[in-house]
Order: structure tokens, then sequence, then C-alpha cells
């Protein structure tokens, strides 16, 4: 295979603010069924960049706006939070704290595309500062953490299933291994080969084959590889390489999800490091 294939996501770091998928909506029993949350509007290819955090997170606001959104800008507001522009990649959280601090643009409005110099996308102030503006339409509200049971295969079917009607598909991340780019069918193998590089992704439904549930995940490299674009990650991997994290966009305030996710005093003491902090 000649396709150069790439990923861009970095380790997450730890911060248990994180708002808890279990602890606010409950557990649910996932059937072994096949389900999905709505059909990919764009399988994207990123080529030799390290845009896969905000490729797979404009693909999991797609599942629930409904609209082709720009995979470049999250990325670029990723950037101007982290201030780390030379740097390789994102981490999750702050992919989804960009998604709900700026929101997506649509593809038609964006004036980039993935041929156009890094150097000049990652810096906002190189975008159109009505973009800032639109991408209001397509802010989401609140994001929850969903690998937060002992399993991150069941963590991550149980939201999928458990928010299917609002179309909340969830974005995660993989250390993907060399020679996953040509499983078969996309059904991804247990063996254990090199470890490449983290890789974000979208969750967005179940597959079953011979009785046993995969997760089937939308990546960002193209439709030649896998089942065009599209692959199946069984438990055992999921349990063993999905080492990044995985978040799920919600409808619920951010105001209503500190109440429900987090104790009294992380309230208290959040209120307090917030008000210092506009000091």
């Amino acid at each position: 295979m000649n396709k150069i294939f790439r990923g861009g996501l970095l380790p997450l770091p730890k911060d248990n603010r994180d708002f808890s998928n279990q602890k606010v909506f409950g557990s649910m029993r996932t059937p072994d069924v096949d389900f999905e949350i709505g059909k990919p509007i764009c399988i994207e290819d990123q080529k030799t960049t390290d845009y896969c955090a905000g490729m797979a997170a404009s693909s999991v606001a797609e599942d629930h706006e409904g609209v082709d959104l720009d995979p470049i800008w999250p990325f670029a507001v990723a950037k101007s939070i982290d201030k780390r522009f030379n740097k390789w990649g994102t981490d999750l959280r702050t992919m989804c704290r960009a998604s709900c601090k700026v929101g997506f643009i649509e593809k038609k409005d964006s004036p980039y595309t993935i041929d156009d110099p890094r150097d000049k996308i990652v810096y906002l102030n190189n975008w159109p500062s009505e973009l800032l503006e639109k991408a209001q339409e397509h802010r989401q509200r609140s994001y929850f953490r969903v690998d937060d049971r002992g399993s991150p295969f069941e963590s991550i079917r149980q939201a999928l299933w458990q928010h299917r009607e609002e179309k909340h598909s969830v974005i995660t991340g993989v250390m993907w291994r060399e020679g996953w780019e040509e499983a078969e069918g996309g059904i991804i193998p247990v063996d254990e080969t090199v470890q490449w590089f983290g890789h974000a992704l979208k969750i967005y439904g179940q597959k079953v084959f011979d009785g046993k549930p995969y997760l089937k995940a939308q990546l960002s490299n193209g439709e030649e590889i896998g089942d065009k674009g599209i692959f199946y990650f069984p438990k055992e991997v999921v349990d063993r390489d999905f080492t990044f994290g995985a978040f799920q966009f919600n409808d619920m305030s951010p105001e209503d999800a500190r109440k429900s996710a987090w104790g009294i005093l992380r309230q208290v003491l959040e209120t307090i490091k917030a008000f210092l902090n506009d000091l």
C-alpha cells in the first residue's frame, strides 16, 4: 500500500473535572445488534497533516448538526487554546473545549483546504473574523467523558445506544498499529503489531460479526482503506489500545452539567477558581 498514513493525536492530560456520562445519565444494557447513529456526511482525508482530532470532532458534530462541517477550523481553534502552534497534533479534551467554546463552521464558508500551509491554518488571526460569529450556530453546549467504566468498549457502546435518538456519536482515539490500514473489510485484528501513532476517530455505531459486536469507526484517511474509510474494532483492541479518552457532545447546558456531575465541594472550588481567574 502506497498511501501515506498519519495521525496527530496527543495523550490526554489528567483532569478530574470531566463530566461523567455514567454518573449523570446512569447505565443501561446495550444489545448485541447492528446500529449506527447516522450515515457519514463525508469521509475526510487528512493526508500528511496532524489534523485528525479536528477531523474526528467535525464528523461527530455532523451527526447531529446535519451539515458538512469544516474539519480544519476546529484544529485552528484548538491551537488557539493550547498555544502550542508548532507542536504536532492536539488532545481530545482541548478539541472538545474548542467545540464548546467557539464551535464549528460549515465547509462552504471555509477559506482553506487541507492543501493550504499549516503555518497559515493554525493561527486564527489568519481566518476571516466573521467566522467566529458563524461558528456559534454549530457550537456544542457541553461534553461528557464516556470511557468512565471498567471497559472503554462497554462505556462507548453504552453511550452510543443511550444517546442514539439525539444522534450523539463519540470522539475517541487509538494507538494505531502497523498493518491495520490493510485490514480486510476494515475488521481490525486482535494481534499486537508495532504501535505507530495516536489517531483520533469517530465511533458512530456497532456491527456484529459472527455473533461478536465491534465498534464502528469513521477515520479521516480517505475511502481507499478499510471498508471505504470505515473500520470495525473488537472489544479486546478497544480495551487495550483506546488510551486517549472518549467524549460525547451533549445538549445539556454547562451549568446543569456541573450540578449533575460535580459534588458540592467541587462546585464551590471551581466557582472560587473562576472568580480568582477573572481578577
